[in-house]
């Protein structure tokens, strides 16, 4: 299709679209840069009652060590829609990770967007938690929790995981005492470890990754794995207040 002048989006489970199929991503795709999306729906533990077969944990890890390959990961329906629409105007292969969960919208119908810019959300002073996908929303109630307490974070929404916002990152490492990162995937090269690689070469910063730690899935409803996992608004409080 893409030699055709049409533009493929292959779309299935993320364990299938990045685990299954990663030698063909790599080789038939990545190699001779083609302009090819692919969606990966029911990524991360949200997936929930299907287990850790189906709970795909190391698909941003795979996808943003490809040559060529874009990754990004959307935290609503307003950016989902945007980023659906967007990646359609750029040259080349595209990883869009996305969960099974129903998410709370976080943007209105007029929020600017930019691939490869993070959105920063509040001012605060005393922390930096960046999240990608599901668990922003998590983050931004973290935030406003806090607040009524005198702590004063701000959240950065990273959708665009390759290329990163090397930028944003440094500044907010710069301006706020604690650098948090939160995902719905594993701590081992996913958003922790690309906020962790920029700060170590740019500006050496003590961060703390929340997210899967080095395990497999279980099976259970998807409120209950994010409980467990300890992805939830009150996790995160404990990490700014540690």
């Amino acid at each position: 299709m893409q030699h055709l002048g049409n533009i493929p989006y292959a779309s299935t489970f993320a364990v299938f679209a990045t685990g299954r199929a990663y030698d063909q991503i790599r080789n038939s795709i990545c190699y001779p840069n083609l302009n090819v999306k692919i969606c990966g729906t029911h990524a991360g533990v949200t997936v929930g009652e299907d287990g850790a077969t189906h709970q795909m944990l190391e698909d941003i890890s795979l996808m943003r060590t490809l040559p060529n390959m874009k990754v990004l990961c959307t935290s609503d329906d307003t950016e989902t829609r945007w980023v659906v629409r967007e990646i359609s105007k750029i040259n080349g292969p595209v990883y869009l990770r996305l969960c099974r969960f129903a998410s709370p919208i976080i943007y209105d119908v007029n929020q600017k967007f930019e691939i490869g810019k993070g959105v920063q959300i509040g001012d605060g002073q005393d922390a930096t938690v960046i999240a990608t996908g599901i668990v922003v929303s998590e983050a931004i109630k973290a935030m406003e929790t806090l607040k009524k307490e005198g702590i004063n974070i701000r959240v950065v929404d990273m959708h665009t995981i390759k290329p990163i916002d090397r930028e944003l990152i440094v500044k907010c490492a710069k301006e706020t005492k604690k650098i948090i990162t939160i995902e719905d995937h594993s701590i081992i090269g996913g958003l922790g470890s690309a906020v962790c690689e920029v700060l170590s070469e740019e500006y050496p910063t003590k961060v703390t990754r929340m997210g899967i730690k080095d395990t497999f899935g279980k099976s259970g409803k998807a409120e209950e794995l994010l409980e467990y996992f300890k992805l939830l608004e009150n996790d995160i409080i404990e990490e700014v207040k540690k």
